[in-house]
C-alpha cells in the first residue's frame, strides 16, 4: 500500500511537470488495471475539462452554422429584392 501511495504522489508531481507524460502513464495504469495507483484528482479534473471543451466546441459549431444560415437567407432575399430593382432600373434607362 505504501508503494501505491508513492506512485500516486509521483504521478501527481508528473502532472505538474509534464501533463503529456502524465497522460501516457495514466493510460498505462488503466490498461494494466492498476486503478489503485491512479492520480484520481487530476484524472477527474482532466475528464471534466474534456467535457467542457467538447460542449464549447459543439456550441461554437452550432453558432457558426446558424450565423451562416442567417447570412444565406439574408443575402438570398436581398438578391431577389435587388435583382427586381436592377431589372426595373435597366429597363427604364434603356427603354426606347
Amino acid at each position: 500500500m505504501r508503494q501505491n501511495i508513492m506512485k500516486v504522489n509521483e504521478l501527481k508531481q508528473l502532472y505538474e511537470i509534464d501533463d503529456s507524460q502524465w497522460l501516457e502513464e495514466t493510460v498505462k495504469l488503466i490498461k494494466n488495471h492498476q486503478l489503485q495507483e491512479l492520480d484520481l484528482e487530476n484524472l477527474v479534473e482532466e475528464l471534466e475539462d474534456l467535457g467542457r471543451e467538447r460542449k464549447n466546441a459543439v456550441a461554437s459549431l452550432l453558432e457558426q452554422i446558424i450565423r451562416h444560415l442567417l447570412l444565406l437567407q439574408y443575402w438570398t432575399s436581398e438578391s431577389e429584392y435587388n435583382s427586381i430593382h436592377w431589372q426595373e432600373q435597366t429597363s427604364r434607362k434603356f427603354a426606347v
